[in-house]
């Protein structure tokens, strides 16, 4: 097949309008993002039968994220995760930022990365097809921020995602991307018979604000451990009370002794395996993704994605025992994250 890049309108988002860059390599897989979030619209890559689909819930048109602000696809900062009290430390002092559920901070805030319109670039290279993203942010979190995000879309159908900035000022930064999979194909089947494996022995429990607490817990012996493939079947409606507290699946921290995880399913053929520098990764089995609405492909409902949101460690800045967030002025930030799609 023709390796191309296009470009076209993707709608309005706050009066500026909002650009699509779909990127083909040679064997027909096709990775569309735009420029509002630096989100991703599109993963379409060959079932085992050659049948070319999306793989990630998305939508349309940029309208429809305005509306269905569930981090659909997007690019997540300057904080993934959640922030206790919408608090943050920095060499000791306490700097409080506008929180957006309750009295916490989630992803960024309500001005985080995902809201931006976003600069693009395309690159057309010998053995990828590059999406740059580039951003000035300067909204709460001290100094102001460059920051980019490359897409890179090899002929292995892979998709290399760079990340890279540096800050005026010490600060914090901790970056992820929001999609949710889903490798039936085109939405037709929930995630419940996916299979998900990732080298992960501990996991964070949450209270009844979501939040991450402070000690983690042995997966052995228990519903979070996918030490060895298992279907996400066996945890979602569990009874465990750590599921209850989470709306009735997962949406929790692993500590990663490996940065290798792969998820499957056996229908389609589909292997997703993500590759990472972090140390941990929080996996969201799309518990609230909720009713009403319509994705590209099929109407929404509970279970119809998995976020995989590979990051430093939410709520790090109260556990002292985690990696730190911290960025020191002038310093580069640099992150590194691979997708690999495959057929089994």
């Amino acid at each position: 097949m023709e390796r191309k890049i296009t470009q076209h309108l993707f709608g309005q988002a706050h009066g500026q309008n909002v650009v699509q860059t779909v990127m083909q390599n040679g064997r027909g897989m096709r990775f569309a993002s735009c420029t509002y979030g630096a989100t991703i619209t599109e993963i379409a890559v060959p079932n085992q039968a050659g049948l070319i689909e999306n793989v990630v819930c998305s939508f349309e048109r940029v309208e429809d994220y305005l509306f269905q602000p569930q981090f659909f696809g997007s690019t997540i900062g300057p904080f993934a995760g959640r922030l206790e009290n919408s608090e943050l430390v920095i060499n000791g002092q306490s700097l409080h930022v506008t929180p957006n559920e309750g009295k916490h901070l989630l992803h960024g805030g309500n001005a985080g990365f995902h809201t931006k319109i976003w600069r693009v670039e395309t690159f057309e290279e010998k053995d990828c097809l590059t999406t740059k993203y580039s951003l000035t942010y300067d909204e709460e979190f001290p100094g102001e921020l460059q920051i980019e995000v490359c897409f890179s879309l090899l002929e292995t159908n892979e998709v290399v995602v760079t990340y890279s900035g540096v800050n005026s000022e010490d600060t914090l930064l901790n970056c992820t991307n929001h999609s949710y999979f889903n490798l039936s194909g085109n939405l037709k089947e929930t995630i419940h018979n996916h299979t998900l494996k990732m080298n992960a022995p501990r996991y964070i429990p949450i209270n009844k604000h979501g939040l991450p607490l402070g000690k983690p817990l042995e997966v052995e012996d228990t519903v979070f451990d996918f030490t060895q493939a298992k279907p996400l079947s066996a945890v979602i409606g569990a009874t465990e009370k750590q599921l209850c507290l989470a709306s009735g699946g997962l949406d929790h921290t692993f500590l990663l002794d490996e940065g290798i995880i792969t998820l499957t399913d056996s229908n389609s053929g589909r292997q997703l395996t993500i590759i990472t520098q972090e140390p941990a990764v929080v996996v969201y089995t799309g518990n609230k993704i909720g009713s009403g609405y319509s994705f590209k492909e099929a109407n929404s409902k509970n279970f119809l994605g998995i976020c995989l949101e590979e990051q430093n460690v939410p709520n790090s800045i109260k556990y002292p025992q985690y990696p730190s967030a911290f960025l020191a002025k002038d310093t580069p930030y640099s992150k590194t994250t691979t997708y690999k799609f495959e057929v089994i």
